[in-house]
């Protein structure tokens, strides 16, 4: 399936931006409504004419999580789509359950016009911004089932790539070591922003959380929650994301890599 591609101008002022985010406003947003929908439909803002992004392939830490990484990489993105006075594209194929464009994002122009099918090869999206995200160690890999192999496998690569580095969040990232409670959720050590989001919600369920036991109880929870299945291409193995999770009482840790899973949309 191709790409449409959709000119404008990235627009950091409205809203609120973040890692893997930003709105934009299209010279022409018809394109946008031609996208394959996974939801609600597309909601561009009457008043400036902008609609709210979601990055493929990315996922950065959540603005309530341990600073400065979050910070960091809100500012990286910025600094990227902005690097061109603004202007830029972005590729998409769809539009995720909540109406935004899922797409790969670039600064600068296309020899493309607006509007046409294009089909992106993994050298292709070297330049956007979501691979620069991670190139910097800025963002986790987060790839759903929808995404191309081909393109995953090299966003996986760029992202093991910094990871063997210790760029950036890289550098105190505990997703696979192990990370202790801390008392809140809010300090606790890096981890893959999927989970990260799960223990957000997983301690304000007092039927489940026991402060004694910060831990104890997460996967019961993750299980009854929704039915959220993962695969690891790699392992031929397709299961439930609470079977990707080791914990004890006080620690949680993920049994495989960020680059190794595909969520099941």
């Amino acid at each position: 399936m191709p790409f449409t591609v959709i000119k404008g101008r990235f627009a950091p002022e409205f809203g609120r931006p973040d890692g893997d985010s930003m709105r934009f406003v299209p010279d022409d947003p018809s394109p946008i409504f031609s996208l394959r929908r996974r939801g609600r439909p597309p909601k561009v803002n009457g008043t400036n004419g902008s609609i709210q992004l979601r990055y493929e392939a990315i996922d950065t830490m959540e603005s309530a999580a341990l600073m400065p990484f979050s910070s960091d990489a809100t500012e990286s993105n910025i600094q990227l789509a902005t690097a061109d006075g603004g202007r830029g594209y972005i590729c998409s194929n769809q539009l995720g359950p909540n109406g935004r464009p899922i797409c790969f994002v670039f600064a600068g122009d296309t020899p493309a016009a607006d509007g046409d099918d294009v089909f992106l090869s993994p050298d292709d999206i070297m330049d956007s911004i979501n691979v620069k995200q991670l190139e910097r160690g800025h963002a986790y890999p987060l790839f759903y089932d929808t995404l191309f192999d081909d393109l995953r496998d090299r966003c996986a690569q760029v992202s093991v790539a910094a990871k063997a580095a210790n760029l950036n969040v890289w550098a105190a990232d505990e997703t696979n070591s192990g990370t202790a409670w801390t008392g809140d959720v809010g300090t606790l050590a890096p981890i893959f922003p999927k989970l990260w989001r799960r223990i957000d919600k997983f301690v304000d369920d007092d039927t489940f959380f026991d402060e004694n036991r910060p831990f104890a109880n997460l996967k019961d929870w993750i299980e009854q929650q929704s039915d959220e299945r993962v695969s690891i291409p790699s392992q031929g193995i397709f299961t439930g994301l609470d079977n990707i999770i080791e914990t004890t009482d006080t620690t949680v840790r993920m049994t495989f890599e960020p680059h190794e899973l595909v969520v099941v949309s």
